[in-house]
């Protein structure tokens, strides 16, 4: 074949294909240039930006709850967790599992459930795996940061309970968020706050008011290396967002009282609540038996968690709000008003008790042969047949009307959450509870307040106030005043009240015969008179029959009679005679809460952490508890309210994005 030359190998058509396939490759790199560089420009921008920051999250610190008296009643402390970022974390890393798994005591799976749980969010947020780690776990990997990629130790608080009270169902506790409560919120502005590992209020007052006392997260963002670790903050901490820190609340609760009350209810099973019937103000709120809430503050084990769940006592049930009780004879307050104010009776209305009551085929007895009685009487003696017979002229529709008035069959709003309602019968209901249906003779014992009808203490708590404030109902309260981080003031919480639709005259004939229960002779009350003290306390007794077990006993009350100051009730379950039992108790508290005289000694035993116990001693000695039956542990008693210091703000607050929620309807404000 013959040899071709120059000019024949480099032919026209040749040139042509090989300049097209130059402009080709070049024309897509053009394209691929301007893909990149203008139409996935930004978001590949800030993917690099992103893939080289890290947003850390600062967790602001949760308010601060004092007492009436500005007194520390729940602070928190700093506490340390150990995050895992799933962008930088790999789990299936030879020795990086298995390390963090050695350092913290686990299982590698634990770690890997923990992940699984919260990585859905996102990639970028850090996921808490162990909580309120302590010196050695932190000190480890910080020693082993270079083999634990992703592994951070996270700064957040934790709630630290510094008053010698547990106050269990009424402060409630903190917990890290289920998954079923990010679902809750998945529709609501809150969907943005809250991730996996977050701490949330559940119950109690910390639910209640959790948007007051969380306060706004802030932001730092850092800049980081290839292996996720930290190397400086970007731009120097100009585009960092600082957050707000949550907002204080002063309590009406008086913490010597919570904790006498504690005291003097730890052997039964019941309830106290007393509340100042001049603002709603609680001053105390027992559930018994109660819990630690320690075991909730920080890290709580699936054991733990679950033992106090399963204990047969049920301490996390709030007797207080959530349970459902026949009032027993302190029904008689509110049906003696029922019968004067509808006139179903006049005023100067008597009856023979002959000691028991036959309706059809059936005799209800009374705990005594009263003879002649009248409308006052019958409430300082406790004649059941006088009611007996009262129901039957009243009515239950009319009975259900003033119930309703006096605040039962419905919340209280109190700020504790999980409040029952309670049930009182009308026409309506009985028709549904007996659809075969009933007689008059179902409704006898309703009459002294037995039967289908189911109140809560809290509920009779303001039903005493009611009584207390001459017909004025006041709606109880846990918080008496909120920090305000915008303007450094307290605002006072706004509460409901409404005067009830009794009148004044008929009010006056029942608190005169309360005072009676507890001064006259034959009154079922006077275990609650204060021995040489012109205090004169007004309260009503009641035995509530039950049908599994011993009578429950009631004692409901409010002192100074002329000036009150304190109304109260007591609930002590399967105890018998609410005279004999339950009245002692509130003696005792209302004898300290007005004069500072405690009849019962401290306990030498605290109830709640270390902190308690280093209080305890510099408050009552250091010995065991103190031999004596009584101690004035106040010259002059403190009962008003004084300010909570203010809280000072450890860095500038910037101004909060959404108002705080007011939860009552009422605005009105009571300084």
């Amino acid at each position: 074949m013959a040899d071709l030359n120059e000019h024949e190998f480099a032919s026209p058509l040749r040139s042509k294909i090989l300049a097209g396939g130059i402009i080709f490759v070049f024309l897509g790199f053009l394209v691929r240039f301007v893909q990149l560089q203008i139409v996935e420009g930004p978001t590949l921008s800030g993917a690099a930006i992103e893939q080289g920051l890290k947003r850390i999250e600062q967790i602001p610190v949760r308010g601060t709850l004092y007492d009436r008296r500005g007194r520390v009643v729940a602070a928190s402390v700093p506490s340390f967790s150990v995050a895992v970022t799933r962008q930088d974390f790999d789990p299936y890393r030879k020795q990086t599992l298995p390390l963090l798994a050695q350092l913290l005591g686990v299982d590698t799976s634990f770690i890997i459930d923990k992940i699984s749980q919260g990585g859905f969010y996102t990639r970028f947020q850090p996921i808490k795996v162990w909580r309120d780690a302590d010196a050695r776990i932190i000190a480890e990997i910080e020693e082993n940061h270079d083999k634990l990629p992703g592994v951070d130790i996270v700064t957040e608080s934790k709630r630290e309970y510094v008053a010698p009270v547990r106050a269990s169902h009424l402060l409630g506790y903190t917990k890290e968020i289920s998954q079923a409560m990010l679902d809750k919120l998945e529709d609501t502005p809150d969907s943005d706050y809250y991730h996996p590992g977050d701490v949330i209020g559940t119950t109690g007052l910390e639910q209640v008011h959790e948007k007051d006392l969380r306060g706004v997260k802030g932001y730092d963002f850092v800049a980081v290396d290839a292996k996720g670790q930290r190397q400086s903050r970007l731009n120097q901490g100009r585009t960092d967002v600082p957050g707000v820190d949550g907002e204080s609340i002063q309590l009406g609760m008086d913490i010597d009282l919570q904790e006498y009350a504690e005291q003097l209810l730890d052997p039964y099973h019941g309830a106290i609540v007393a509340i100042d019937p001049r603002n709603g103000d609680i001053l105390a709120l027992v559930s018994k038996p109660d819990f630690d809430l320690d075991l909730f503050s920080g890290k709580t084990t699936k054991q733990e968690y679950q033992e106090v769940m399963l204990d047969p006592s049920h301490p996390l049930y709030n007797r207080a709000l959530q349970t459902r009780y026949p009032p027993g004879s302190t029904w008689k307050l509110m049906m003696a008003a029922a019968c004067l104010t509808t006139k179903t009776i006049p005023f100067d209305f008597k009856l023979t008790c002959p000691g028991s009551f036959t309706y059809g085929n059936h005799t209800y007895h009374d705990d005594a042969v009263h003879g002649v009685v009248d409308i006052h009487q019958s409430i300082v003696r406790s004649c059941d047949v006088f009611y007996y017979h009262m129901i039957l002229k009243l009515g239950i529709d009319s009975m259900y009307k003033y119930a309703r008035e006096f605040g039962f069959d419905q919340v209280t709003g109190a700020d504790i959450g999980h409040e029952g309602s309670g049930f009182i019968p009308n026409t309506q209901r009985m028709n549904k509870l007996y659809p075969r249906g009933w007689t008059l003779g179902y409704v006898v014992s309703q009459g002294i307040g037995q039967g289908e009808i189911g109140v809560t203490p809290i509920q009779q708590a303001a039903y005493m106030c009611t009584w207390a404030n001459h017909g004025m109902w006041v709606q109880p309260h846990a918080a008496h005043r909120i920090y305000n981080v915008q303007s450094g003031k307290w605002d006072t919480v706004a509460y409901k009240t409404r005067r009830i639709k009794v009148p004044d005259s008929v009010i006056e004939v029942v608190r005169r015969a309360m005072l009676g229960v507890t001064t006259e002779p034959g009154g079922t009350g006077h275990a609650a008179q204060i021995p040489n003290s012109t205090i004169q306390v007004a309260g009503k007794t009641g035995t509530a029959q039950n049908p599994h077990g011993k009578d429950h006993a009631w004692f409901d009350c409010f002192a100074p009679f002329d000036h009150p100051r304190i109304a109260m009730c007591v609930l002590v379950e399967n105890a018998g005679f609410g005279g004999a039992v339950s009245a002692p108790i509130a003696r005792k508290l209302i004898e300290y809460y007005l004069t500072g005289v405690r009849e019962d000694p401290p306990p030498s035993i605290l109830p709640n952490t270390p902190a308690y116990e280093a209080l305890k001693a510099q408050k009552y000695g250091l010995g065991s508890t103190p031999k004596i039956v009584k101690t004035n542990t106040a010259a002059q008693p403190q009962t008003d309210l004084k300010p909570a210091p203010s809280p000072v703000p450890a860095k500038p607050q910037p101004k909060r994005h959404a108002q705080r929620e007011v939860w009552m309807d009422d605005r009105k404000r009571n300084g």
